[in-house]
């Protein structure tokens, strides 16, 4: 029972440790916006439900990696570090939208009548990209660090800790930073 109370309190105070640091560490800012990325896959995975579009879209995904291109070297972001980054973000995406679109069918459940449009969609993982970009820019000394992997994990553990997610988003924050700490220079 006093290692339950003790872990109970370890846990709670890594939790409630983030915000204090948040502003010195630029790494939960960019879990954030990490996040926020793929909590759009549940509405593309929908709307892909919906249009039968199929979730692999390499001409969009060129478009992306173009774009992150041009806009990386603005940001002090090397290109090779940000196509990398990038396009693990769209893996992990992809892996929700897979995920989600194979319980629907295996499950036969529809989900909310909601119907996104998948150019709004769009619009927004644009508007993630700067964020997201500057997030790579400000964490760059970060990679270098013989503890990344540790502060990375650390991290990670902490959000999920204040904020809710399903093994599948979970997995899926996973991927999208498990090679954080070895990208390309």
């Amino acid at each position: 029972m006093r290692h339950l109370r003790v872990l109970s309190l370890s846990l709670l105070s890594l939790a409630l440790s983030g915000p204090l640091h948040a502003a010195a560490n630029p790494l939960p800012t960019l879990i954030d916006a990490v996040s926020q990325r793929l909590a759009i896959a549940d509405q593309v995975a929908r709307s892909k439900l919906d249009t039968g579009k199929p979730v692999l879209d390499e001409t969009r995904e060129q478009q992306v990696l173009q774009s992150v291109q041009r806009a990386a070297a603005a940001r002090g972001v090397p290109t090779a570090t940000a196509r990398t980054f990038f396009s693990i973000q769209m893996e992990a995406n992809k892996l929700i939208q897979y995920g989600l679109l194979d319980a629907w069918r295996r499950q036969h459940h529809i989900p909310p009548p909601d119907k996104p449009d998948l150019s709004k969609l769009r619009s927004r993982l644009d508007e993630l990209q700067g964020r997201l970009l500057d997030g790579l820019a400000a964490t760059a000394p970060l990679r270098q660090d013989k503890d990344c992997q540790a502060k990375v994990d650390q991290a990670l553990t902490r959000y999920q800790l204040q904020h809710w997610q399903d093994s599948l988003h979970r997995l899926a924050q996973v991927r999208a930073l498990g090679d954080f700490c070895n990208l390309p220079d």
